[in-house]
C-alpha cells in the first residue's frame, strides 16, 4: 500500500511539473498586441524618411507562430503570416517572410517582404521590413515611441510668402520653398532661398514639440539689396508645423530692413493668385 502511494505521488509530481513547464514556456501570447511608434525608410534614392503615428500588430496563430500586420498610409500593407519566435533572457525575437502591397492610386502591386524584430517590451521594440523589389531595395525600420523631431520635420516645404514691413503689407509671392536638413546633433539647418527676398540661412535651428505641433526658432543673416548694393542683415526665424508637414508657418524677421521686414512662408497658393 505504501509503495503504491509513493508511486502515485511520483506520477502526480511528474505530471504537475510537466504542466508547469508548459505554462512557463515563452510564447507569442507574451508579446501579442499593438506596437505604437515611428518608421525610418531608406532606399537607393533617399535615407531616413521619417513617418510618425505608425502601428504594428502582433497576434498568435494556433500553431504558436506569430501573425504580424503593419498598415501604413505612407508605405502600404505588410503581412507576415507565420513569423517564428525565440526568447533569450526576456528578449524576444521574431523573423519571417511575407508580402507587402504597395503603390500609388489604383496601381498597387504585391512584393516579397522579409521581417525581423527584437522585442524587449510593448514600449521598447524594433522591427525591420525589407522589400528587395522596391526602389532598388527599400528598408523600413520601425521603433516604438515618439519620432525624433529633427528627423520627422526634415524635408522640403513649398508654398507662398506673405511679406510685410513699414511700407507695405500682404505682398505675396507664389512658388517659394524652404529646405530643412538634419545636423545630427538634434538641431536643424534651414535654407529659405527666394528670388524676391534673398537667401535666409539658419545653421542651427532648434525644434520642440508643443501639444500636437512643433515650434522652430533660429537666427542667421540674409544678403539683400539691388545691383551691387548688397548687404548682410541679421534676422530671426520662428515657425510651427504639424507632424505631417502640411500645415506650417515659417516667419523670417529682419528688423534693419525697411523698418522691419517679415517674410512668412505658408502652404498652398497666395490668396490673390487663387482668385
Amino acid at each position: 500500500m505504501k509503495l503504491r502511494t509513493i508511486l502515485a505521488m511520483s506520477i502526480v509530481a511528474l505530471y504537475t511539473g510537466a504542466c508547469s513547464d508548459d505554462e512557463n514556456r515563452p510564447s507569442v501570447a507574451d508579446i501579442a498586441g499593438n506596437y505604437e511608434g515611428y518608421t525610418l525608410a531608406g532606399c537607393a534614392y533617399f535615407q531616413n524618411t521619417c513617418t510618425a503615428g505608425e502601428t504594428v500588430t502582433v497576434t498568435e496563430n494556433a500553431d504558436g507562430s506569430a501573425n504580424v500586420v503593419f498598415v501604413s498610409d505612407s508605405w502600404g500593407e505588410f503581412t507576415i503570416s507565420e513569423a517564428q519566435m525565440s526568447e533569450n533572457g526576456g528578449t524576444y525575437t521574431l523573423s519571417g517572410n511575407g508580402r507587402t502591397k504597395m503603390g500609388m492610386g489604383g496601381n498597387v502591386s504585391s512584393y516579397d517582404c522579409a521581417y525581423t524584430a527584437v522585442i524587449h517590451s510593448r514600449k521598447n521594440a524594433q522591427m525591420q521590413f525589407k522589400i528587395a523589389g522596391v526602389m532598388g531595395g527599400l528598408t523600413i525600420d520601425f521603433t516604438t515611441g515618439e519620432a525624433p523631431a529633427d528627423l520627422l520635420l526634415a524635408g522640403s516645404y513649398k508654398g507662398y510668402t506673405d511679406a510685410a514691413c513699414a511700407y507695405f503689407k500682404d505682398r505675396y509671392t507664389d512658388d517659394e520653398s524652404l529646405k530643412i536638413t538634419v545636423n545630427g546633433d538634434g538641431t536643424l539647418a534651414v535654407v529659405f532661398e527666394s528670388a524676391t527676398w534673398g537667401t535666409f540661412r539658419v545653421a542651427k535651428a532648434t525644434v520642440a514639440k508643443d501639444g500636437e505641433e512643433y515650434r522652430f526658432t533660429g537666427e542667421g543673416t540674409v544678403s539683400m539689396g539691388m545691383g551691387e548694393q548688397v548687404k548682410d542683415y541679421a534676422f530671426t526665424m520662428t515657425g510651427t508645423s504639424d507632424a505631417a508637414k502640411d500645415d506650417y508657418s515659417f516667419a523670417f524677421n529682419a528688423p534693419a530692413v525697411m523698418g522691419g521686414l517679415t517674410v512668412t512662408l505658408l502652404p498652398g497658393k497666395a490668396p490673390i493668385a487663387a482668385e
